[in-house]
């Protein structure tokens, strides 16, 4: 039984590191590649093939975060907030550094501070159905 337990819990763990990670690392590709908030970087055509390998390789992790488990909404709640706090942190933790506060700073810390109310709104909402759940007489 406890065998049972300690794998379910690698496995959710390992679902949520997984997921937790292709998101960020694919939405970074994305911020950086668009070219709206920082410099676009220059890619030479044997750049072009690693980033595309790096980009599917990316989406086959988040298949297999997804797939090793479906998240709860508690942990759906803990990925978007470990997201919002690294796309917050990197940026303005550069900006104290280097004294250089770009446009780049505010637009990742930007999706940083979107991810952040999302994981409150579904923190909220648990928080909403753990109270109905306790009013409700029927199921006492």
């Amino acid at each position: 039984m406890a065998t049972s337990h300690r794998r379910q819990a690698l496995r959710s763990a390992a679902a949520f590191f997984l997921v937790t990670f292709s998101a960020a690392f694919l939405m970074t590709i994305g911020i950086r590649l668009t070219g709206w908030f920082t410099h676009s970087p220059d890619i030479t055509p044997q750049a072009t093939e690693g980033l595309g390998i790096a980009i599917m390789l990316g989406v086959v992790t988040l298949a297999v975060g997804a797939a090793l488990r479906r998240l709860e909404a508690i942990e759906i709640r803990s990925a978007l907030l470990g997201a919002s706090s690294v796309l917050l942190s990197i940026p303005l933790s550069l900006g104290a550094i280097t004294q250089k506060w770009d446009a780049s700073t505010f637009v990742i810390s930007g999706f940083g501070l979107l991810l952040l109310g999302f994981g409150l709104l579904v923190a909220n909402s648990l928080r909403d159905a753990r109270e109905a759940i306790e009013a409700d007489p029927k199921d006492g």
